[in-house]
């Protein structure tokens, strides 16, 4: 079954990251920003990154962080490096009382780190005739970047869905949290995710989260079946760009041999008639928070059809 009300239950209480935590994340945001275009040369503007840009942040698990990235434009200037930008960035914020102690240096941005809830990576991006590049601090070399285009890539994607995308996709990354057996840093399964749609298509196979769970799934699963060894997983808008630095054969393996596994629990759930035995099935997967929050004729052994619950903000769509 579909248990399309449970999903939404589901996600806005224990997979999308809850209200009072995006608030104090703007709020943390608004205020590096202020303090970098009033004190940081150069400074053009900040946009939001990754994620946080995409709205698939999820709740972090028990007693861990969560990251947000931000984008922070720089003018270009002929003769720096692309170690200066990181330094000039992570000196501003340095000189900041608040921000003296929070702060590192790490190969692509400045971390500010708020110890105990999440950590902000400020990543310095210049435009040099036309093209964006973010700044690798070890390499001191400028890297090609195209966070908009991505973002715009995966909104199109969504828009194929009618937004169920961006909740298939919390909810496969609170499924590789949960299951914790696997690696898959998230760039890279949201690029997964984002594959599996097809431009041409409609609707169809996308009318609900769980919907496009399964079909998002499937084709993921397919098109690992037919890469035994580890394939490059591209930029889809900036094709020199891949994403499985992070994954090796090994990795790799494990995470098609885990994926298979899931794909058919989903399958089962899915196609599962029994309210009780669905519920149960959609537990094995996302464990017992799943179907707990209301009845929904789970335990009267009651079918009910799947009906459109409206998602709760902050992350509806």
């Amino acid at each position: 079954m579909k248990r399309v009300a449970d999903f939404n239950e589901f996600l806005s209480d224990h997979v999308n990251i809850n209200q009072s935590r995006l608030n104090k994340l703007n709020g943390h945001v608004d205020a590096v920003r202020t303090h970098l275009s009033r004190h940081l040369d150069d400074f053009e503007k900040v946009e939001r990154q990754g994620s946080y840009a995409l709205r698939t942040i999820i709740k972090p698990q028990e007693d861990r962080e969560y990251d947000a990235d931000i984008l922070l434009f720089m003018k270009h200037q002929p003769g720096k490096k692309a170690a200066d930008y990181i330094n000039d960035a992570y000196n501003c914020l340095r000189q900041h009382g608040t921000y003296r102690d929070m702060v590192r240096r790490k190969t692509r941005c400045v971390m500010v780190d708020y110890a105990g809830d999440f950590h902000l990576d400020v990543v310095p991006c210049v435009e040099i005739n036309g093209q964006r590049y973010i700044c690798n601090n070890r390499t001191n070399e400028f890297e090609i970047t195209d966070g908009t285009g991505y973002r715009d890539w995966f909104n199109e994607k969504t828009r194929i869905t009618n937004g169920n995308l961006k909740g298939a996709t919390r909810v496969l990354k609170y499924m590789r949290d949960h299951k914790g057996n696997f690696t898959a840093p998230s760039i890279l399964l949201t690029t997964l995710i984002g594959m599996s749609v097809q431009d041409n298509e409609d609707d169809a196979n996308f009318k609900t989260v769980p919907d496009t769970l399964q079909t998002v799934c499937n084709r993921i699963n397919a098109f690992l079946r037919d890469n035994l060894s580890q394939p490059e997983i591209p930029n889809p808008v900036l094709p020199e760009e891949t994403f499985t630095r992070h994954w090796d054969q090994n990795k790799y393996r494990n995470f098609r041999e885990k994926f298979e596994i899931y794909t058919g629990q989903v399958n089962e759930a899915f196609s599962e008639t029994d309210p009780r035995k669905s519920v149960q099935k959609w537990q094995k997967l996302f464990g017992e928070d799943f179907g707990k929050s209301k009845d929904n004729g789970a335990s009267s052994g009651v079918a009910m059809a799947p009906t459109t619950v409206t998602p709760r903000k902050p992350y509806a769509r």
